[in-house]
Parts: structure tokens; sequence; C-alpha cells
């Protein structure tokens, strides 16, 4: 029935309660959300035959996610993904943060966004809106910011993510949601036949601390051009340099654009076992690929089995480390300016024929 449900999600490690809502749209897919960490807990969409399952790693409680999976459908913030030395430089002055990542600070740092707890209310009959205030110093970084990120899950299996932020200081923002993704369904097996098309001619490499080197290069001809469809696998164990570091993907792709901050394709996924396939567009110049290397072997939700390279994660962003390469887009938002962000993940069926290089 279409409508949302909101229910009790547990608690975290700490004892901090968690809701749970559950968007149902008009076709009977389903979006669910919990305000711990703002957070994608499951998304169920059909296959080919109509057949729904749940396409999202994920856990059935809030406390599992910190033991098991901490970045698992999070938002994180208060900067996504690395910044070298965990610390920037801004307006003259070092800022340090904290470094929870060997030397460097990952996804915000110890106590990230995906570690709060957020305000989650209705925000429409398809939308539900997290809010949070992250005070100045949080973690390392100038300001207090304001914070909103607004799901909604459309009559076309589209999950739409929109972001905002207001900071009273000068600072720098770069949220995204890490979401990991099987289209046979969680638990079903390795990503690794799923094929992937990146809209991006680009790529930022990465050194020995995942940190990108400053350098941006072309895809064509390397492991890394995903511009026509291909298995995930097809290149993973060629032992390149950038996979050996990385243990597999886990880079930004610089994003195809015809004007900065425009709203456009940017990647396509489809599984051929269950015909689904998954669009993304996002007004962000990167995004990070992930195969999921490092999945820690777990049980998780309806006891299923996760483990290596059974997920992929897609994580429109700035660029990684983008204080230090000026070349790179900027992540810094001025005091009393707004932050906007717009990514839209669009769920299908495809053809076979539709998906042939």
């Amino acid at each position: 029935m279409k409508g949302i449900e909101i229910e009790n999600f547990g608690s975290t490690l700490d004892g901090r309660k968690a809701l749970r809502w559950t968007i149902t749209n008009q076709m009977g897919s389903q979006l669910s959300l919990t305000d711990f960490g703002a957070r994608i807990t499951g998304i169920r969409v059909p296959d080919r035959e109509g057949r729904l399952e749940d396409v999202v790693l994920g856990f059935d409680s809030a406390g599992e996610f910190t033991e098991k999976g901490r970045y698992f459908g999070a938002t994180c913030g208060r900067y996504a993904n690395r910044l070298a030395g965990a610390s920037f430089r801004l307006n003259g002055i070092t800022c340090s943060l904290s470094a929870n990542k060997g030397v460097n600070s990952l996804h915000g740092g110890v106590s990230g966004f995906d570690d709060k707890s957020w305000k989650g209310e209705i925000a429409g009959e398809d939308s539900v809106r997290f809010t949070l205030e992250s005070p100045d110093g949080e973690e390392g970084y100038p300001g207090k910011l304001r914070v909103s990120v607004v799901y909604r899950f459309t009559k076309n299996n589209e999950v739409e993510l929109s972001y905002s932020a207001v900071s009273d200081r000068d600072t720098i923002v770069n949220l995204t949601n890490h979401a990991f993704y099987n289209l046979k369904g969680h638990g079903r097996g390795t990503v690794l036949e799923h094929r992937l098309m990146l809209n991006a001619d680009f790529y930022t490499p990465v050194n020995q601390t995942m940190v990108p080197d400053g350098s941006i290069l072309p895809t064509a001809g390397t492991e890394m051009d995903f511009t026509k469809p291909q298995p995930v696998g097809l290149h993973i164990g060629d032992g390149t340099r950038q996979l050996l570091l990385a243990e597999g993907y886990d880079h930004n792709f610089v994003l195809n654009k015809e004007e900065r901050g425009s709203f456009s394709l940017a990647a396509e996924v489809y599984e051929p076992e269950s015909g689904r396939c998954m669009t993304v567009y996002t007004d962000q110049p990167g995004i990070q690929f992930y195969s999921g290397n490092l999945i820690k072997p777990c049980t998780g939700k309806e006891g299923r089995k996760y483990g290596v390279r059974e997920a992929f994660c897609l994580e429109a962003q700035y660029f990684p480390n983008s204080m230090e390469a000026v070349h790179f887009p900027s992540p810094v938002l001025h005091a009393g300016e707004t932050y906007q962000q717009k990514t839209v993940y669009r769920f299908g069926i495809c053809r076979d024929d539709e998906k042939e290089e």
C-alpha cells in the first residue's frame, strides 16, 4: 500500500534509539531509511519477472551498522572520502582533523555524519527529510553547519537525494551517500558480472594511502575505461598498479559535463541475471566507484551472508583531497552561502540487447 510507515529500528551501541521510515510507491517498490546516519537501509525493486528484491546491503538494527558496516547506506560528511594528513588549509589557516584512516581523515573523521542521530520527519507523501547541526570545531572542521538531506522515492522507482547545508563560517563540505548495491539482491554473490558504464573520460589516480596524487589521467585504453559497458570483473585481476593499491576499484572518476554543476548522466549498471539496471544522475563533478574489495565477511539482513566484492558503490562527490589540488573543483562553502547537491538513482529493467557492447 502506498505511503510511509515508521517503526523502531533498535538502538545504537551507545544506547541512542533509532527509527526506520519505509516509503512504498504506487508500484509496490520500497525505500527504507533510518535516522541513524541518515542512511538507506533497503531498496526493494522488481526484476524482469516482477519479483521484488532488496538490492542494498544492510542490517536488521541500528547497532549492527556500527559493528559490521559503518558506512553502509550512510550520509557521509562533513567531507566524504579522504583528506591527506587529516588537515587542510583554508583562508591561510591550517585546520587539523581527526585521523581515522592511517594518517588521513576519511568520511568526516572518527565520528562523522554516519555516526550521528539525525532528526527525521515526513516531508511529503513520498519523501523523508533528515536534518543535523554540526557544531563549530566538530572533528576539526570550522563553522557551525546546518545540513539536511531529503530522500524522495518516486512512482518510477527513482531515489532522489537533495542535500543542502549552511555554515556561519567558511568551511568545506562534501556530502555523499554510501549505499552498497547488488542488483541481483543483497547476499546473492559477487558483482563482478554486473555491467558498468561510467560517463567519465578521466580519473584521478591514487598514491599508496589511497589519496589522489593530484594528476588527472585519461581512462581510454586502461583498466579504468568504463565509457562503454563492461563487466566490473573484466580487468579487476590485471595486476596494474592502481588496482593493486586499491585491491580492485576504489577511484574517483571525473564526470563528463557540458558545464560545471549541470545535472547529467553519471553511470549505468546492468545485472544480466535479474534484468535490473540502475542509472545515476548528479550535479557533482566526480563519482567514486568502489568494487567492494574490503567488505568483511558478515551476516546481514535476513540472515544473508556478505563478503568481498558482493556489492559496489557509486558515490557522487567533489574529488577527494580537493583542498591540496587547486585545479580540482573547490569544496569551500563560504559563510552564509548554501551548499546544494542533487543525485538520483533510477531503478528499472533493461533487455540484454540494450546493454550489448
